[in-house]
């Protein structure tokens, strides 16, 4: 493991020795855009992967969602908290009759516009 990581260290010594400060954006959209071109050249001989394809539904038709079953779903077991989403769940529970009508049509107003 120390081989590995002193390897490591070596082949990446002169990039941790760059001050971030002393490039440009132009000079980093230079550099990336020159890294890719490499990684395509030296895969270009490289035989495609033949990736299976998988059938999936599709969407044709919805219904709408209604205020009664936004509440309905927000006051069922499915409804949990989550660290990300910073509405708290006994307040979203608490109000759900209040926020259910602009739930649903914010669902109507997405599913609309795509």
């Amino acid at each position: 493991m120390k081989r590995l990581w002193r390897t490591l260290h070596d082949v990446l010594k002169e990039a941790l020795n760059v001050d971030a400060g002393e490039l440009t954006a132009e000079e980093f959209a230079v550099f990336f855009k020159d890294k890719v071109e490499s990684v395509r050249a030296f895969t270009a001989s490289t035989p495609l992967h033949d990736v299976p394809s998988k059938a999936t539904r599709t969407l044709e038709q919805w219904t709408s969602v209604t205020s009664d079953e936004v509440v309905q779903l927000i006051g069922s077991s499915l409804c949990k908290s989550c660290q990300l989403d910073p509405a708290s769940t006994w307040l979203v529970n608490e109000m759900r009759e209040l926020l259910s009508p602009f739930i649903s049509l914010l669902f109507k107003k997405s599913l609309l516009t795509c």
